[in-house]
């Protein structure tokens, strides 16, 4: 049988292990991008949600912003808001107050936060 050509179980096992990290690097990129396309959701989601919270308050009057004693549990009916809990803090100091709006979520077992600021003055 001399003469046959064909592959020897060497160069066979190397040439799956070659195409194995290959698949490998794929999966990773793959699950890399997923993760970072669940987080820029979420971060999205979370600034939205913020940017309402400030929103409405920006069409109450002054004198309707009552100051809170810390963060007050914000909901209203919005279908993106699942999943996120909202909360607000209104301090005033001397003719101004300030609204702190956070917005909260779990992202893995880990809770993930973001915090946004408006000011509100007297005479506007």
């Amino acid at each position: 049988m001399a003469g046959q050509q064909g592959f020897t179980l060497l160069e066979l096992l190397i040439a799956m292990v070659l195409l194995v990290v290959g698949f490998l690097g794929v999966f990773v990129v793959f699950w890399a991008s997923a993760f970072s396309g669940t987080f820029t959701r979420n971060m999205t989601t979370a600034a939205t949600l913020g940017q309402d919270m400030l929103e409405r308050v920006s069409t109450v009057s002054y004198n309707g912003l009552g100051a809170t004693t810390g963060f007050v549990d914000y909901t209203s009916s919005n279908i993106s808001a699942t999943g996120f809990a909202r909360q607000w803090r209104i301090t005033e100091n001397g003719g101004v107050k300030t609204i702190t709006a956070t917005v909260s979520w779990s992202d893995g077992g880990r809770t993930r936060t973001r915090t946004f600021t408006a000011v509100k003055r007297t005479d506007y």
